[in-house]
């Protein structure tokens, strides 16, 4: 499994309850005055027999969070998967830079 298009999902909207996700601080992004503290978020979806995962962007009272990107077999595949993301710093960058403040 990998990082998922919207369109692979097979199911419209995904909302699981909230005593079942799993949230882990991966650290932080920092540039010049700006600070991100990044946590990764999973859950187990039993509809496609995965775990999916999302990453939160946290400055203060601003939150930034993508969509359900990964789709993997457990969660260290995930947490492998948000790794290989975020060995590039500037990825990280990028991504926080396309999503709205929440």
């Amino acid at each position: 499994m990998s990082i998922e298009s919207p369109n692979q999902s097979g199911s419209t909207h995904f909302d699981p309850p909230l005593h079942q996700i799993k949230a882990r601080q991966m650290g932080e992004l920092v540039r010049g005055d700006s600070r991100w503290d990044v946590v990764l978020e999973s859950v187990l979806d039993p509809e496609v027999n995965g775990v999916r995962g999302r990453i939160h962007f946290v400055s203060g009272a601003v939150h930034r969070l993508t969509t359900w990107i990964f789709l993997e077999w457990s969660d260290s595949d995930v947490e492998n998967r948000f790794s290989e993301l975020a060995s590039d710093s500037q990825m990280l960058w990028n991504l926080l830079g396309s999503l709205e403040e929440h």
